[in-house]
């Protein structure tokens, strides 16, 4: 088979070039590679970047949940809920500990542990956690403080009343929500 005659030139240099030069068309080859590659990396699909976010200038808010089979553990549910909605709507980290205990002379290393981990907020749930708090608030009165569940008259600890079932959706999600309003008017 014949080539046409304008690609018959062309061709036969070509060829010609690499039976008497066969580096420098190894070289040449090798460029044109590296060329196409590079514009085919280049021009080619481009794919999302993905983004680092830096969250360590945000405001955190720190929650310290009672035991397992604690009466309040429905009311700590609902509040870390509220913490949840908080963060999702940015600028707060939420982080979430659980104390072992409620008596306060063993919950209070728990709540220091917090004031340690520099959280902006800090919020504990139920009357059996207020001695606890009471005393991080009095040792710690840089620190601010929310009860959920109960009252207090101490400086830098506030309180978010609680309904009367907590364990009822609509009760749940109004704690999550009363949660949720306090630290984004804390950040």
């Amino acid at each position: 088979m014949r080539l046409p005659a304008l690609c018959a030139r062309p061709v036969h240099r070509f060829t010609g070039l690499v039976r008497g030069h066969p580096v420098i068309a190894a070289a040449t080859a090798a460029v044109l590679l590296a060329a196409l590659s590079l514009t085919a990396l280049l021009a080619g699909g481009r794919s999302a970047q993905p983004r680092a976010a830096n969250v360590s200038r945000n405001f955190r808010a720190c929650l310290l949940v009672s035991p397992a089979g604690a009466t309040d553990a429905r009311l700590s549910q609902a509040s870390w809920q509220g913490m949840q909605d908080a963060a999702r709507s940015g600028g707060v980290n939420a982080q979430r500990f659980e104390a072992p205990t409620i008596d306060a002379k063993a919950a209070l290393p728990y709540i220091n542990g917090a004031v340690q981990h520099h959280c902006g907020l800090i919020v504990t749930v139920g009357a059996g956690m207020r001695p606890a708090t009471e005393a991080a608030a009095r040792a710690n009165p840089h620190q601010e403080f929310v009860i959920v569940g109960a009252t207090s008259a101490r400086p830098h600890v506030s309180a978010i009343a609680a309904p009367d079932d907590p364990g009822k959706d609509q009760a749940g999600r109004e704690v999550a929500d009363k949660v949720s309003a306090f630290i984004a008017a804390r950040r």
